[in-house]
């Protein structure tokens, strides 16, 4: 069976896994009048082109339209009637179904015939669940004239998903970077999350920052801060068109939520669901549901769906580790060996745990009277309240120093000193703090068709809003140690051994008082957009022009304030009145290395209560460093587009797509603070620049099943708002001198690229997808890391600069299969695969002038997904596998700037049983293979790790 879908398909909705119960029971469909031009072609390609004109899905099976071509078709019409006049005197008929698609058989022969469910009054093709959610997504994507995926709420709702990031992971081309277990950000064809625009039903959404640790992500969306089941589907758009937000390298995730009218009739749904973070040892609730009505005409509707999680989080880490080039004294003569080599000089093991509740609201009202006008009003709210609670300690040491390693200690492999016995000092440190993200964004838009015209207007606002509400608190300790022996191993293979042969890190005593830093921080992204589009319908060979505009404006302000209070706790020693006991007895339990796994956890309260001069330097205004600190960035964008839409037939093969330029200014202005070496002196930048982009998408439709996809484009990516601040970070860390800084003066990613995907829908449900990319990346941003001074002391500064050309090039794969002819029980079975290879390079400019090539950094070579999964009755089951290889941080010179990310795989599964039509119960787990994530630098060393665990859920859900 055939099965063509318009790019309007009517949402397989049902809430899954831990997400929430949303999903709407099929109606009919109101066979509205639409401009139908169809010109003599095949018979299938007509139903193909028929079902993009008018909004219907077609069902037929191949053989029935094999060597029969369409009857011409030209007027306004509803779909019915436009395949009863592309069918005439062809021995066909058309039956409605009750989910609205329209079944194509012989005139004389039955449903059953065809091997279809049926009911008493007309018969009716089954699509359920998983698989229905899989080939509606496929139908959408084989419809699109441009190259992208889509994932259906039937999709995300019945896959282990903590949000959107972690449902996209399956989609080809696209991975995930984690936090604390959960996805935060997405990756497109192995590009950095910098290169995704995000967008909720077609409007720019406000972005929230990190304000945990104030490390910026600039314009990356946090897929953390909003639930999976708001989201009706998601769209992953990897070649633009004219008409689309531009901004977007690796491409564009838009994100749409609930409509009432479109789900045909009155719904409520709910879920409830109990997780358990094992390495965390906790049980969370998350509970949800939806409720949508529509009137008895279907002409309006109202929709409001909530969310309520709580989510526990344990990271079981080894971070901060350090490695630099240089020359040792390893027989303590005082005098340094002749050869330089690769020395490690830190290490960090660290406990990290979250509380988090997280709550999301939407609401839509949708008005339409007729086939003419639509009205939609729609909003959504999330709040993520996160209590975060960190532990630590470090060793910091200095081996190249002279005599500053035991003689006959040092072991030197390759280059590389992997162990020693040292003299060091440590600094035992905890964290406190509330983080507070909201984020809400509210629009309006209205289509009005008529004689061949369409308007369209939107409107929207939003808001991401990021603070600490409870300023952050980090209680230190620092002191000497005596000798500290390390050795280090390659990563993948263990934990480094730390032996403190002296010192016990679980004696109040050891260590003196050094500070509580304290710290508040906020950031408002605020977002504002119009757009007005007009579109008119023709005749012949060009079916459409298109022309819009959009007027939008983004500012973010960034505002951070460091104070340390050192009175009353610096070089004192404090008793164990003012210490807790370490809170887990399993710390990096699993994996080899021998270090110290507990030690003194500070308590806040008590340090507080200590410390002298709070008053006054709470009240003293702002320093130099706070000022360098923080920043305002405003960008106001005017942009617009003129496209046309073509189809016609070539021969034996039916050419559509559309063609279009898009073009926009943006005027950027940065302000803040830059250091003269005395005070913080007020700045402020301001750019403009303008962007003409191209856009061609182009379908050949060889059969009925096979098709080919080609596009070409000119993209942009502005560089990420924190990169343009001018803004000077000094970090705390007492021997490793560092500071972050920005450039004002970026210019925006550019890049032609180009797609050809060859398309074989050779079963329904099922398809053979390969394609090729290639991106010209004629400019872009990388950080330089070099020398700098201030105040006299000399510090390690990372800061972007404009670089030269780069490209990225790659392969997709993907393959997707129900296996509907296998005998029962095996029908139920289906698979999804997809592999993407990158491969890319870059020009980069050194401090001193020279350049050299290299790999772009943020850049993942490779990524799979493999998900079986079975649905047959009441059962269902799904496991997946997503992997992604490894990450380049840091490239070029000594390769020591940054730690780069390993390879990384996670596997998922979901297990569910209907007891009642209504009535479904879910047990799902994520990571349960225990994945961990390595971090390494040159000659693959190691440099970091982190174990967050696996969760597992059971919940029940149910629809009405």
């Amino acid at each position: 069976m055939t099965i063509y879908r318009s790019r309007n398909l009517r949402l397989s909705l049902a809430m899954g896994v831990a997400l929430a119960a949303l999903c709407a029971a099929p109606a009919h469909a109101q066979d509205k009048s639409v401009s139908v031009q169809i010109v003599a072609q095949p018979l299938g390609q007509a139903f193909q082109a028929l079902a993009r004109q008018t909004g219907t899905d077609i069902l037929f099976t191949p053989a029935i339209v094999s060597g029969l071509t369409a009857t011409p078709v030209q007027g306004r019409m509803g779909a019915r009637a436009a395949v009863e006049r592309l069918i005439a005197g062809k021995g066909l008929a058309v039956r409605q179904q009750p989910n609205g698609a329209l079944l194509i058989v012989a005139a004389a022969a039955s449903a059953q015939d065809l091997g279809m469910t049926t009911t008493t009054e007309t018969p009716e093709i089954v699509v359920t669940g998983y698989a229905a959610s899989l080939s509606g997504a496929l139908a959408q994507k084989r419809a699109a004239t441009n190259v992208v995926d889509v994932v259906k709420a039937e999709d995300i709702g019945k896959f282990p998903a903590q949000n959107i990031a972690e449902a996209l992971q399956r989609v080809p081309g696209v991975s995930i970077v984690r936090d604390r277990g959960e996805g935060v950000f997405v990756r497109i064809r192995g590009l950095g999350a910098n290169f995704q625009v995000v967008t909720l039903n077609n409007r720019a959404a406000a972005v929230n920052e990190n304000v945990r640790d104030s490390g910026q992500s600039g314009r990356q969306f946090r897929f953390d801060t909003l639930p999976s089941e708001l989201m009706s589907a998601v769209e992953v758009i990897k070649s633009p068109r004219a008409d689309l937000t531009e901004g977007g390298i690796g491409g564009i995730v838009n994100l749409q939520t609930f409509r009432p009218i479109d789900l045909k009739k009155p719904v409520l749904a709910l879920s409830a669901t109990a997780s358990s973070p094992r390495l965390a040892d906790a049980v969370d609730p998350r509970i949800s549901g939806m409720a949508s009505w529509v009137n008895e005409e279907g002409t309006f509707g109202a929709l409001v769906a909530a969310v309520y999680d709580e989510r526990t989080t344990r990271q079981d880490r080894v971070t901060g580790v350090g490695w630099v080039e240089g020359r040792i004294d390893s027989d303590g003569d005082g005098v340094r060996d002749g050869d330089t080599i690769l020395v490690p000089n830190s290490t960090r093991p660290t406990l990290e745990r979250e509380d988090r509740n997280r709550i999301g609201l939407n609401g839509a009202i949708q008005w339409r009277p007729d086939d003419r006008f639509e009205l939609n009003v729609d909003g959504l709210w999330s709040k993520l309240k996160i209590d975060y609670d960190e532990l630590t300690y470090s060793t910091d040491f200095s081996a190249t120093g002279l005599r500053s390693i035991v003689p006959g200690t040092a072991v030197i492999e390759n280059g590389v000193l992997t162990a020693a016995t040292v003299a060091t000092s440590t600094q035992i440190g905890r964290e406190t703090s509330r983080l507070d993200y909201e984020n809400w964004l509210i629009g309006a838009n209205a289509k009005w068709t008529a004689n061949g015209w369409t308007l369209m207007a939107d409107a929207s606002m939003g808001r991401a809003y990021s603070n600490t509400p409870t300023p952050i608190y980090r209680s230190r300790l620092l002191g000497p140690v005596g000798n500290v022996s390390f050795d280090y191993g390659k990563v993948g293979e263990r934990l480094p051994n730390i032996s403190f042969e002296t010192a016990d890190l679980n004696e109040p005593t050891t260590l003196p008082g050094r500070r509580i830093e304290y710290r508040v921080n906020d950031s408002l992204d605020r977002q504002r957009a119009a757009t007005f589009d007009i579109a008119r319908d023709l005749d012949g060979a060009l079916r459409a022009l298109r022309a819009g505009t959009k007027i939008e404006k983004r500012d973010r302000t960034y505002n951070r304030r460091d104070i340390n209070f050192t009175g009353g706790i610096a070089g004192r020693r404090f008793d164990a009145s003012f210490f807790d006991a370490f809170p887990v007895d399993n710390f990096l339990d699993g994996v080899g290395g021998n270090l110290p796994n507990s030690w003194l956890m500070p308590n806040p309260d008590r340090f507080l209560e200590v410390a002298t001069g709070k008053e006054a330097l709470l009240n003293a205004p702002l320093t130099r460093g706070d000022l360098r600190n923080s920043y305002a960035i405003d960008e106001r964008i005017i942009a617009g587009y003129g496209m046309g839409e073509f189809e016609f037939p070539l021969g034996g093969i039916t050419i559509r797509g559309d063609v279009g330029v898009r073009y926009a200014h943006t005027r950027q202005t940065s302000s803040g603070h830059a250091d003269n070496g005395t005070v913080a002196v007020p700045v402020r930048f301001e750019r403009n620049y303008d962007n003409f982009l191209p856009a061609l998408n182009v379908v050949a439709e060889f059969t009925p099943n096979l098709q080919m996809h080609f596009a070409a484009s000119k993209v942009i990516t502005r560089p990420s708002l924190a990169d343009l601040a001018p803004r000077l970070t000094i970090n705390s860390n007492p021997t490793i001198l560092t500071a972050v800084g920005g450039n004002p003066e970026l210019r925006p990613f550019e890049a032609w690229q180009y797609d050809a995907t060859m398309e074989w829908y050779f079963a329904p449900g099922s398809a053979l997808i390969g394609g090729a990319f290639y991106k010209d990346i004629t400019t872009f941003v990388f950080q330089q890391t070099r020398s700098f001074n201030l105040d006299g002391q000399a510090y390690r500064l990372t800061a972007p600069e404009n670089g030269g050309n780069a490209y990225v090039a790659g392969i997709e794969i993907a393959y997707q299969q129900l296996f509907k002819m296998l005998p029962e029980p095996f029908d139920g079975l289906g698979f999804q695969a997809n592999y993407t290879h990158t491969a890319s390079k870059g020009t980069y400019a050194m401090s001193d002038g020279t350049t050299f090539r290299d790999d772009l950094t943020d850049v993942a070579s490779d990524s799979f997904n493999l998900t079986a999964f079975y649905e047959k009755g009441p059962v269902g089951a799904r496991a997946s596998y997503s992997w992604r290889g490894k990450v380049l941080r840091d490239v070029g010179g000594a390769g020591l700037a940054a730690n780069n990310d390993a390879a990384f795989g996670s596997l998922d599964f979901d297990i569910s049983y209907k007891v009642t039509p209504n009535v479904t119960f879910v047990v799902q787990g994520i990571n349960v293979a225990g994945g961990v994530q390595w971090q390494y630098v040159r000659d693959n060393r190691f440099a970091g790790y982190t174990d967050y665990g696996t969760t597992l859920m059971a919940g029940v859900r149910a629809r009405f």
